[in-house]
């Protein structure tokens, strides 16, 4: 079976921001277009990132400044994939928790933007699973109910997380009444809405439901036509049961495909391993990176308030960040596989482990990357924590590839930071740690 170029099937008129502008910007262009992402160009040669609706309620409930400079937040890197690739190549060099990819030429300019959903739907199945039921796939319910009458702000922080980028809402009866999703917030915040005024003023209604008995290839043709997300799902007596998104929906119907495919179909192996990767993406909501074991991105920012909150609150000794990422990891994915790329992360994950102490918090931020919070420590002491780190990592021989290093950035949490500066100046020393030579520790504190 041949797939087609990834350019192809790429939307070529994408939105963007330059990371210059500010958030206020950004929700402009969002709400005009009525998008819910927009990728973000950079202004030196980092590479591209993505502002989404979810990372806007997360921003509004750190109470953020909307005319930040989008420079001086941290937002979520988009791997880029070559314009010559297939959709099949692309597919088997992404990991199961990407979403989207930014199409490159060999200049690195950007050409197209695709989301996994368009990769997917681009492959013609063989077997179409036109008998199977929503709720013979529905994996889980996770759908959050608040009470109509409650104000805006108090119900948005709610939904800062991708499977919980929608809530029902619900009279003083329990009884469902309607749905606020992230597109909904991007017209709130286009229209600069008062957040005081209660849910039921934004909320679209009536809510518009699927039977739990729908086929799969029925949900599909409706969740296309009505341009949805998610599907609200209902059970025979009409009584509202959980959601599944389209991305999930997809990747259930996939993987089943891909079960039951030809063994000798040589294009699309390694396509098989990265949809029952991403299908299974959905049973395992935790705060624990799967790949290596480690903290996520999300107890790390869990963690990081607790700790501004009490330097704030008791006057203590400060804590450090310290980031971290693999150089050259991309050669090693090059040369021995991505398979060899995962068993080096996780076998760094084990390495750092071995040096931290029962405060410390480590934790995956995303790709090669890594994040640490040390508590009660001076600038110099956490320093030295990285080096020794450092030290040990590339003294030490990993299993399949041998020599492995990383660059540190390290920063301390001082009055007047707020929680993205002091994330954005561990991550900016990391990359002039990278730029000055790689395999060494930097600060931009002095």
């Amino acid at each position: 079976m041949l797939t087609p170029n990834i350019l192809d099937i790429a939307t070529k008129d994408v939105l963007t921001i330059c990371d210059t502008k500010t958030i206020n910007n950004a929700i402009e262009v969002m709400y005009e277009k009525r998008h819910r992402d927009v990728i973000i160009l950079p202004s030196n040669s980092k590479q591209f990132t993505i502002l989404t609706a979810n990372d806007l309620i997360r921003l509004k409930t750190q109470n953020i400044d909307f005319e930040t400079q989008i420079k001086d937040i941290k937002f979520n890197h988009v791997s880029t994939v070559s314009q010559d690739k297939s959709v099949a190549q692309a597919l088997s060099e992404i990991d199961s928790n990407t979403s989207c990819l930014c199409v490159v030429d060999e200049d690195k300019n950007l050409k197209g933007f695709v989301s996994y959903f368009d990769m997917l739907s681009s492959i013609d199945p063989q077997l179409m699973l036109k008998k199977r039921v929503i709720g013979e796939i529905m994996l889980s319910t996770h759908l959050k109910y608040a009470n109509m009458n409650e104000k805006t702000v108090d119900v948005i922080p709610m939904m800062d997380t991708i499977l919980s980028d929608c809530i029902v809402l619900v009279d003083d009866d329990n009884n469902a009444q309607g749905i606020i999703t992230t597109k909904d917030i991007i017209t709130i915040f286009g229209n600069q809405q008062d957040l005081n005024e209660p849910l039921s003023k934004y909320m679209s209604t009536p809510i518009q439901t699927i039977k739990s008995d729908t086929t799969i290839s029925d949900a599909l043709d409706y969740v296309q036509e009505k341009h949805f997300k998610r599907l609200i799902v209902e059970d025979f007596t009409g009584q509202i049961i959980g959601q599944i998104t389209q991305e999930e929906l997809l990747a259930r119907v996939y993987s089943k495909w891909a079960d039951v495919m030809r063994t000798n179909d040589t294009q699309l192996t390694k396509v098989n391993k990265v949809l029952k990767q991403r299908a299974t993406k959905f049973e395992e909501i935790s705060l624990h990176d799967r790949l290596t074991g480690v903290y996520n991105r999300a107890k790390f920012e869990q963690e990081l308030q607790k700790e501004i909150d009490k330097f704030t609150r008791y006057d203590s000794e400060s804590f450090a960040l310290v980031f971290l990422d693999i150089d050259n990891f991309k050669k090693i994915n090059d040369t021995y596989g991505h398979l060899i790329g995962d068993n080096v992360l996780k076998e760094l994950a084990l390495k750092v482990e071995k040096h931290l102490r029962k405060s410390d918090l480590f934790a995956r931020w995303g790709g090669e990357e890594f994040v640490l919070i040390l508590p009660l420590i001076t600038l110099e002491n956490a320093k030295k924590a990285a080096e020794n780190i450092r030290e040990y990592i590339s003294s030490t021989d990993f299993e399949e590839v041998g020599k492995v290093t990383c660059s540190f950035g390290v920063s301390k949490f001082k009055k007047g930071d707020s929680f993205h500066s002091v994330i954005l100046r561990a991550d900016e020393s990391m990359y002039e740690a990278k730029n000055s030579g790689k395999n060494r520790v930097f600060s931009l504190d002095s």
